[in-house]
């Protein structure tokens, strides 16, 4: 036990030690005082929302390459199934994994130099990068199930809707619609190869596979 804490308190290794104790004492936080753990979570959808409204806005010049680099940063999160838990999972599973690998790799191959461990940061990071995407799915899958806070399913299916920024059959935006008086805001795709641009009326026809998204039709009758 006492090598370990030396290792994991080595110059390579203190900050993965550090945040791991951290994220050790954010779920404890989560667990004795109710933290809801999706409060840092990414919203993806807005992401793109903004990123839609910024780069179409008659007010404001064209920003779309502005937006292209912050754009491929968000796929590159989605890649790696960010989205698929709330931020504080993601960045446990990252430190732990970093923390681990790196007292493995001090231990066996006796590394102490502190630029040597600098330059394992990146290879580290890219190998804990995978882990989260490899576990994201099925704890994911575990998360809604106990998360589950008991709210009324809602039959979106046959609804309308207005178009809150532009959709297709390849590229997600968003449908606002009112329900008992409150507005929800949907994930959605085109069902045809129709283009809906923001404003225009819709009806909800159907939902992915995944449940990601709702799949919509122009509403002209």
């Amino acid at each position: 036990m006492k090598e370990l804490i030396e290792i994991s308190f080595s110059p390579v290794n203190a900050f993965f030690s550090i945040m791991s104790i951290v994220m050790l004492l954010y779920w404890i936080a989560v667990i004795v005082a109710g933290l809801d753990p999706d409060l840092f979570s990414v919203d993806f959808d807005s992401a793109d929302l903004d990123t839609d409204f910024d780069s179409h806005s008659h007010d404001l010049p064209d920003r779309t390459d502005v937006h292209a680099e912050g754009n491929g940063f968000m796929k590159i999160l989605e890649f790696f199934n960010f989205d698929e838990l709330p931020l504080m999972f993601i960045l446990t599973i990252i430190f732990f994994t970093m923390w681990f690998l790196g007292i493995n790799v001090t231990y066996y191959l006796g590394i102490e130099s502190t630029w040597v461990g600098v330059l394992l940061l990146i290879p580290n990071l890219i190998f804990s990068l995978f882990i989260v995407k490899i576990f994201s799915k099925p704890l994911a899958y575990l998360y809604k199930q106990v998360n589950h806070k008991g709210e009324p399913e809602i039959d979106f299916l046959g609804r309308r809707c207005v178009v809150f920024s532009t959709l297709d059959d390849l590229k997600t935006g968003q449908i606002q619609l009112t329900v008992n008086g409150d507005p929800i805001r949907l994930s959605a795709k085109s069902n045809t190869a129709e283009k809906l641009l923001a404003g225009q009326e819709a009806v909800i026809v159907g939902e992915s596979e995944d449940k990601r998204y709702c799949l919509v039709e122009k509403f002209d009758y």
